[in-house]
């Protein structure tokens, strides 16, 4: 397996026997020692998501032709993943306007694939929350505390899984009123705290940025 980090070939040293999956561990390595991050992974042209690394994970590294590997900074890739998130949260919100608007018509023609592409959505931003979330905790994204500001970070919102799973639910019942109100009662709220969550983290990390300049 040939090992690319942004465009240039670096040997990996692997032990015979080595998976994708500890490749990309070495990658980590390589590349966090030069005070980067990962941003992006492609093996073989195809572009590695959360999902597929896990379902490659165990393959043999000789199943792999070329992995490129594209680095940034953690400044930048916090703020392209903030950014992000609070896109994704607004878009879902007015894709979860319509849907109800569609539902309280009883216009389940309007309503049905809008929904699909919103819950595949809510899937997408709660995975982005998640892995924002420990990617602080964890010391990735290195947050620098506003004075004045009690407590060390803004709490992002709870019950997030049980409320798509309750939603996924009552849809799988053909509940649609139910659906409607758990759009209306729980996503809704849920998504704009998570919205008012990344915004807070933004000013902060902003203002991390300004103070290290």
């Amino acid at each position: 397996m040939r090992l690319r980090i942004d465009g240039f070939e670096v040997s990996t040293d692997l032990p015979a026997g080595s998976t994708f999956g500890v490749a990309l561990a070495e990658a980590g390595r390589k590349v966090a020692s030069q005070g980067r991050v990962v941003s992006r992974i492609v093996a073989d042209g195809r572009e590695i998501s959360t999902r597929f690394e896990r379902e490659m994970a165990d393959r043999p590294v000789g199943e792999v032709d070329t992995v490129d590997v594209t680095t940034t900074t953690p400044d930048a890739l916090f703020r392209e993943a903030i950014d992000g998130a609070i896109d994704l949260s607004l878009a879902i919100r007015r894709d979860a306007e319509t849907i109800l608007s569609s539902l309280r018509a009883e216009d389940l023609a309007a309503a049905g694939p809008r929904y699909a592409a919103c819950i595949e959505s809510l899937g997408t931003f709660f995975q982005l929350a998640g892995a924002i979330f420990n990617a602080i905790g964890n010391g990735v994204f290195p947050i620098a505390i506003r004075s004045g500001i009690p407590g060390e970070l803004p709490t992002p919102p709870s019950a997030t899984a049980g409320i798509l799973q309750r939603l996924l639910g009552t849809q799988k019942a053909s509940d649609w009123n139910g659906v409607a109100g758990i759009l209306e009662g729980e996503i809704l709220p849920n998504i704009d705290g998570w919205s008012t969550f990344f915004k807070a983290l933004k000013e902060i990390g902003a203002d991390g940025v300004a103070s290290r300049k």
